[in-house]
Formats: C-alpha cells, structure tokens, sequence
C-alpha cells in the first residue's frame, strides 16, 4: 500500500530545521558582538575568575631516563563563568547550549612551563569550547604532554619516580585569577596501563606565587618501574656469572685453565656493566645507580680472583729446594688437618720398643713353646718420628680453600647488601 505524504508537512519540517539552525547562528552573532577575548567574563573587575579544573589521563607515551623526559596523553575539563555568554533560552527555542572555537572567546592562557624542548600553549586551537546559558564553560584541551622530569636511578631497577608537571597562567596575576581543583587527584577512567611503569599516586592544585605574581597548575605523578624483565636478563645473569668465579679454585692447576676461565668470567661481567651503562642515563645527581656500583664491586672482585689464582699457581710451581716459611706452614697443618705421626704417649726423650717372637716345638707328640722378647731404644730425635712434611704444592693447596671461601663469602656479601638496599 502506498503511502502519501503531505507536502505541506515536508515544508514545516524543513521549516524547522531551518529556523532552528538561524536561531543558533543568531544566538552565537549576538554573543560574538562586541565581545572582547582578551577581556575576562567578570562583572567585577576588581574580583577573581575561578577555573576549576581537572585532569584525566589516557596513557603513558614514554619515560625516557636518559634525556629526562616524560611524555603523557591526556585532557583537562575547565570550566570558568563568563557574564556575556549568558540568555533567555525561550528566546532561542530552547536553545541550552553553544560552541565556539577558542580563537573567538577568551580562555585561560595556559603554558606548559616545566616542558621538556618548547613551550606550548595548552590543547590545539580546534578545539571547541562549549558554553551553556549560565554563561559556564565546557572546556577539553587535549593533548600530548613532554615534560622534563630527572630521575632518580639509584635503586635502578627497583625505582619509583616522582615527577611534576607544571602549567603555569601567564597574562594575569593572583588578583584576577584563581585555581581550584574539583579532585586533588588525576582522573583514570580511561587510562591504559603502560608495560613497564606502573602509576601508583597521583595528585593535582595550584600553587599561587604573590612575589612572581604567577599562578602554577601542577600534577604530580609517581611511577614505580616493574623490574622482572632486568631481573631475569640482566641481575640474574650477573649474579650467576659471580658464582663462576667460586669455580676457578676448584679446576687442578695441572690444567692450566685457571686464569683463562677468570679472564672470561671478568671480561662477561665487563659486557654486563657496559649494557647497563647504556640504558641508564649519565648523570651523578641525585645518586649513581646502585646496580652500577654492584656492577662495578664484582668487576673489582672478579679481577681480584684472577689475581689470587695468579698467586695459587704461584705457589704450586715453587721450587721444593726452597724452604717453607715457619708461618705458611703451621697455618697449613690447620687448613688440612695435619699432624705428627709420633704417639702422644710416648716419652719426649726417647721411647723403648719391643718386639716378642712366639717358638712353637713339637717334642714326642707334645707342643712346646717359647717367647723370646727384643728390646730397642729410639730417640725422639730419629728420623722415622718426623712429623709429616709441608711442601709448596700443600700451601698451594691450603690457598686454593683459602681462596674460594673468601670468593663464596665476597659473593654472598654482595648479593644480600645488594638485595637489601635495593628493595
């Protein structure tokens, strides 16, 4: 079935679209007239426009230690009550609410002053602003942040970083316009988790200067850096590489290996300290990373075992003809448990031995026997009584225990005062 349609309803309708439509473009010409943009909405001149502001954060784009830079995405909500942008809405069919662009009306002045390379003005200018018939606004700049921010590495991987972004209000003073928040915190309704910060606090105000005559916005951000992935390519393999180093003692010096295994264990924990160098930035303030000084105390460690296996083989290779120093060897009777072959019991004089002989005779089918005992005196001066003697291969020995305990102990020290400090 066909339906008709009146022409007379398509005219009405197209009527009223357009009469709404000029009464909006009659309601924004008759704000726009005579308006002056570089004059604040206030009645009163001598009081204050109060913003009110808040911030929502979208995501964090990059944190970028090594130059000290820290971009964000994210939009603030502004509102502020301009007098001339006020009207009857029955006069305007109802009309609640228009837009404009933010080159025709005025708006806060609002810089970036803690930017990282340039200063910008805050959001782009095609952007709108809204304003309903009370003469509030609805502001959302928008916009990709990149602030300067310094990190501080110390406790690098394990770090939280604070960092302050601040806009400040230029063109007016504390006189004609005032901050306020409507939270002292960013708003995260619509945040994306970043892969390797987590945002932990957060907090937003305004700072007023009487003495600069400045008014500052400032948002204040504290990230704590997610460390499992320098936990198990980077501290983990350098912890491992240390225990080699315990190793080193226990290859025989026959081998000749020692020194060469050392070498590459010192040179491999010389490639870890370069990467790690690498990803930090170079600064000294506030504090040097602590994962560089570790870095750096089992380089010197590592060196220093290469030296004492240097000193083991040393010893290994004396010559016998050379006496054992009185000192070396009583400190490696104690080491491997040596002592003298002599009876405690026996007299420190001279001792007598004896020795009995059993004679066993069988005369008409019955056994006889006989003893027959032999006496000998010894001096305790006799060569057979000798305690046992050290050689240079047993103080050689004797170091390499020495040596590897004081590794084991070096490498227990440097990972728990490491543990302990960084977490």
């Amino acid at each position: 079935m066909k339906t008709n349609i009146p022409l007379s309803v398509v005219f009405l309708t197209a009527a009223v679209s357009s009469t709404n439509y000029n009464i909006v473009h009659n309601l924004t010409d008759t704000l726009l007239n005579g308006y002056n943009k570089m004059v604040r909405g206030s009645k009163d001149m001598t009081g204050k426009t109060t913003v009110r502001f808040t911030f929502q954060i979208v995501n964090i784009v990059e944190f970028d230690e090594r130059n000290g830079k820290l971009s964000i995405t994210g939009f603030f909500f502004l509102q502020w009550n301009d007098y001339r942008m006020t009207w009857d809405p029955d006069r305007y069919n109802a009309t609640t609410s228009v837009m404009f662009v933010t080159e025709d009306v005025w708006t806060p002045n609002i810089i970036l002053s803690s930017a990282h390379s340039d200063f910008r003005g805050l959001g782009v200018k095609e952007l709108p602003i809204r304003f309903d018939n009370t003469g509030n606004s609805y502001w959302y700049p928008a916009d990709v942040f990149k602030t300067a921010c310094t990190p501080d590495i110390y406790y690098y991987p394990y770090d939280t970083q604070i960092c302050d972004i601040f806009f400040s209000f230029w063109g007016y003073g504390v006189n004609e316009v005032s901050f306020q928040p409507f939270i002292d915190e960013v708003n995260r309704y619509v945040y994306t988790e970043h892969g390797l910060w987590n945002l932990t606090e957060s907090s937003v105000g305004a700072i007023e200067d009487a003495r600069a005559n400045l008014i500052f916005l400032y948002i204040q951000l504290k990230l704590t850096r997610m460390p499992e992935f320098y936990l198990i390519n980077m501290i983990l393999p350098v912890m491992t590489i240390g225990m080699l180093n315990i190793l080193v003692f226990l290859l025989p010096a026959e081998s000749g290996e020692r020194v060469g295994f050392s070498i590459t264990v010192l040179l491999a924990i010389a490639v870890f300290q370069t990467i790690a160098s690498e990803k930090l930035p170079a600064i000294s303030r506030p504090q040097v990373s602590l994962l560089c000084i570790k870095l750096l105390i089992d380089l010197c460690l590592s060196v220093l075992v290469t030296t004492l296996a240097i000193v083991s083989l040393y010893f290994y290779d004396m010559s016998d003809s050379r006496k054992v120093p009185d000192c070396l060897r009583a400190i490696c009777k104690v080491i491997l448990c040596k002592k003298c072959e002599k009876d405690k019991e026996k007299d420190k004089e001279g001792y007598q031995e004896e020795e009995t002989y059993k004679i066993y005779q069988i005369i008409d089918g019955q056994q006889i026997t006989a003893s027959i005992s032999i006496s000998d005196n010894h001096s305790s001066n006799d060569e057979g009584s000798k305690c046992t003697d050290i050689t240079w291969v047993d103080i050689g020995r004797c170091s390499d225990i020495v040596f590897a305990v004081f590794s084991i102990l070096a490498f227990i020290a440097s990972n728990v005062v490491f543990a302990v400090l960084a977490m």
